[in-house]
C-alpha cells in the first residue's frame, strides 16, 4: 500500500510539472486574448513582465507562445543572451522556432557569426539549425 501511494505521489508531482501552462492570470485585462485550438494560450498582452524559456519579456507587450507552451515571441524587458553568442538587446522583438532555436532578435552589439559581422542594433535572423540567416553588415 505504501508503495502505491508512494508511486501515485511521484506521479502527480510529475505530471504537475508537465502539465503546467501559461494561462490567461499572465494577460492584461481587457486585452485580446486568443487560444490554439485544444485550449493553450496562444497570444495576449503581457499585465507585467514574464520570463518564459529563459527570456524576459516585457509588461503592456503582447507574447505568442507555441501550443507546447514554447515562447514563440514577445519584447524583451532585458538583454537576452542566447547560446553564448547572440545578445538580443532590451526593448527588442524576440522570436523563436517551435524547437526553441532563435528565429530573430535584435543585436545588442556587433558580432562574428559563421564568418559574418554582424550590425549591433540591427535585426539577425537565424535558420531553424541555427546557422545564420541574415544580417546587416556595418558599413
Amino acid at each position: 500500500m505504501k508503495f502505491a501511494i508512494i508511486i501515485l505521489s511521484i506521479r502527480f508531482v510529475t505530471d504537475v510539472g508537465t502539465c503546467l501552462g501559461i494561462d490567461t492570470s499572465v494577460c492584461n485585462p481587457g486585452s485580446e486574448i486568443t487560444f490554439h485550438p485544444k485550449g493553450q494560450l496562444k497570444t495576449c498582452t503581457l499585465k507585467d513582465n514574464f520570463a518564459i524559456n529563459r527570456v524576459n519579456c516585457k509588461q503592456y507587450e503582447p507574447i505568442g507562445v507555441y501550443e507546447t507552451g514554447m515562447l514563440k515571441n514577445c519584447v524583451t524587458s532585458d538583454y537576452f543572451n542566447y547560446d553564448g553568442i547572440i545578445t538580443c538587446n532590451l526593448y527588442g522583438l524576440v522570436s523563436f522556432y517551435a524547437t526553441g532555436i532563435l528565429n530573430t532578435c535584435i543585436l545588442s552589439k556587433t558580432i562574428q557569426i559563421d564568418g559574418k559581422t554582424c550590425e549591433q542594433l540591427k535585426s539577425i535572423s537565424l535558420f531553424e539549425n541555427g546557422k545564420l540567416k541574415s544580417c546587416s553588415t556595418p558599413l
